[in-house]
């Protein structure tokens, strides 16, 4: 690799560092670490012990870091692998399973320390970094026209226009609006890509964006067949559905002798060990028996019986061993627990090989897959993707992403980088306010790559929306994307969704609250709450609900109003029935019925989050996530007025404008009874 290309690497490690650490700095100030209690400690040899989880966690990632916590002290150990409840770890000392209770300790920076040193690690010479460096524009971009070799018929002209963007250009931006039919796109892309014989790394910020895409690929006829043969494979456990692409199960079907032997050897180890411990307790029963006797007057010592030896010894060696004299029975347990004791040791070292067996041919797994699927954290945590390398880096919400760990991801692929996503919604989430740090992880690889996604040759847009109410559609496309969405969604559902309660026949409605609501502080002082609007909100999710809406969100800027919101839901026995959180958790989704419930009024002024221009911002990509969840009613609850005084240029007072004109607008006074 040249040397200009070092010096660039250099000064992306050396801003992204600084970055990082800030970022850190303000989660050790805002967050704390916590703990899972664990149980069923097992040596499986070479300093590797494996433990049961009280529950399933996804904080917890293969090749994450964490402090096992024990009354003598704590050891740090690396997480190997989590599969089910049972996680597997390293450490560089040995453990001492017999003190308890023993609690793993997770911090919520470790995946920032970890990606510290991934970027410590990067070199010109081992890794990629010419496509890393073509990603984020310091290297220019080739594209070279060729025929597509697969099918894409199915696919509207912007779709068929963006697969051919991603197979011509070794950079390419698929910007995918809401309900543009961005991850059939996706699905469409791999498969052209896996025709022309490249190697695919995708991943994402989130598990669900990759569950998606799954589940997209899975109606296709080539999946089945390429994750039998291991062809396809996802890193990472998940909830959903994997339809058996999960790399435990891929492994599963190839070694499941292994599997079973482990399995066995466990049940094994454990009754062993319960022997252990019940041989433990006889011998201290028999301590005073073995005594030598201090009163010519004093009672024979009892001996052991047969029903408790035979937790011990085999039922019939147990009668043998009950008729002799108490010094016999404590020299034959003694004898007994020595045996089983090498036994425990001699399953625990099958258990190592069996376990090592089967790490190796995850290596191999993942070596010979075509396509590996992962989170962004996955990445750069998995000891198993430290040596592999690809032709294609596809991103999945790629606007959500962190600059470094799409940087550390792309160093991974030497031939071309696709970003899948919308850059009129969610950012990459910091906690630092500090300006290296919003700069280094806060901006998005759009903002920094494409700054006018619409001017770029790199970018295909998506331009027919199939999931709005044209009414919706049209608000959407108006505010965040020039207008230049068409709609093609189907018609008569969403017509039949927007002739239900609330408010019949109307697919947007805005619910002016006009000055009868007061926004505070809520009991914490870091939220805000608006306990009218709430009630109002609650009601209308009522009314959804027993108007048969087959699905409902409410949607809320604050997360201590959608924690009042939800309380209200439960008490009018609706909580199961509606979906009632903050934004970030949305997006990817869409619900029939969408609630907004904007909390904000006198006497305070707007929040940071809604007090956004009316152009491209944080607040403005926030309110786009919400407002294009809704499938076929979107009712927007706020003080319309409050907002144009207060906001007269911001991006709340714009949508509350466009919507009251292309839908209805209702003041509170002649709003449905609660």
């Amino acid at each position: 690799m040249s040397s200009p290309d070092a010096e660039l690497l250099a000064r992306f490690v050396a801003a992204f560092t600084r970055g990082v650490e800030r970022e850190i700095a303000a989660m050790h100030t805002s967050s704390e670490a916590f703990e899972l209690t664990l149980s069923g400690g097992e040596e499986l040899g070479g300093l590797r012990y494996g433990f049961e989880l009280p529950e399933a966690n996804d904080k917890l990632v293969a090749g994450g870091e964490a402090s096992l916590r024990t009354p003598r002290g704590e050891h740090r150990v690396t997480i190997e692998r989590v599969e089910d409840l049972r996680v597997t770890m390293s450490s560089l000392a040995p453990l001492d399973l017999t003190a308890r209770p023993i609690a793993l300790v997770v911090a919520p920076w470790f995946l920032y320390d970890r990606l510290l040193q991934a970027l410590a690690e990067l070199d010109v010479d081992r890794h990629a970094v010419g496509l890393a460096l073509t990603l984020f524009g310091k290297r220019p971009h080739r594209r070279v026209a060729g025929p597509l070799r697969c099918d894409h018929d199915a696919l509207n002209a912007s779709q068929r226009a963006a697969v051919q963007l991603c197979s011509d250009s070794d950079l390419a931006f698929l910007w995918g609006p809401p309900g543009t039919g961005k991850t059939a796109t996706l699905t469409h892309v791999i498969e052209e890509l896996l025709a022309q014989d490249q190697r695919i790394l995708l991943a994402s910020t989130t598990n669900g964006a990759i569950d998606q895409v799954l589940a997209k690929l899975a109606a296709q006829p080539w999946f089945a067949p390429a994750v039998e043969a291991g062809t396809l494979i996802r890193l990472g456990r998940s909830d959903e559905d994997t339809f058996g692409a999960e790399l435990a199960d891929v492994v599963g079907r190839m070694q499941g002798k292994h599997r079973t032997s482990l399995d066995q050897l466990r049940a094994r180890i454990a009754g062993v060990e319960q022997q252990l411990r019940n041989g433990e307790l006889l011998l201290a029963e028999l301590a005073v028996a073995v005594v030598p006797q201090q009163s010519l007057f004093a009672e024979p010592p009892a001996r052991l019986r047969p029903a408790a030896l035979a937790s011990v010894f085999p039922p019939g060696l147990a009668d043998v061993v009950a008729r002799t004299p108490p010094r016999d029975q404590a020299a034959a347990l003694t004898q007994r627990l020595a045996r089983l004791t090498r036994l425990r040791t001699l399953a625990k070292q099958r258990v190592a090989l069996h376990t090592a067996a089967i790490r190796d041919l995850e290596a191999q797994v993942v070596g010979n897959a075509r396509v590996v699927m992962c989170t962004l954290t996955n990445a750069y945590l998995s000891p198993l993707m430290k040596s592999q390398r690809f032709d294609v880096f596809i991103a999945e919400e790629a606007g959500m992403a962190a600059l470094p760990a799409l940087f550390c991801a792309a160093c991974l692929c030497r031939g071309k980088a696709i970003m899948v996503g919308d850059p009129r919604q969610l950012p990459p989430i910091v906690q630092s306010r500090d300006e290296l740090a919003q700069r280094a992880i806060g901006r998005s690889v759009f903002e920094v790559t494409i700054p006018d996604p619409t001017r770029s040759d790199v970018v295909a847009m998506l331009d027919v929306q199939y999931r709005m109410h044209p009414v919706i559609g049209g608000l959407v496309g108006r505010l965040f994307y020039g207008g230049r969405l068409t709609h093609g969604a189907d018609a008569a559902r969403n017509d039949a969704i927007a002739s239900r309660a609330p408010y019949p026949g109307l697919p947007l409605v805005v619910l002016d609250t006009a000055a009868r609501t007061t926004c505070q502080r809520s009991a914490k002082g870091t939220s805000r709450v608006n306990p009218t609007s709430a009630e109002l909100t609650a009601d209308l999710a009522l009314e959804a609900v027993t108007g048969g809406a087959a699905s409902v969100a409410v949607i809320t800027p604050y997360a201590a109003q959608a924690r009042d919101i939800r309380r209200l839901l439960a008490a009018r026995r609706i909580a199961d029935a509606v979906d009632c959180s903050t934004i970030h958790r949305f997006q990817g989704r869409e619900c029939d019925v969408v609630l907004i419930d904007l909390v904000d009024a006198a006497p305070m002024r707007p929040g940071i989050l809604l007090s956004g221009s009316a152009g491209q911002s944080d607040a403005a990509n926030l309110l786009n996530v919400s407002l294009s969840r809704a499938r076929g009613k979107l009712v927007i609850v706020a003080d319309v007025g409050y907002f144009e005084d207060s906001a007269p240029a911001g991006i709340v007072t714009a949508i509350l404008r466009d919507a009251s004109r292309d839908g209805a607008r209702v003041r509170l006074e002649h709003a449905p009874p609660a």
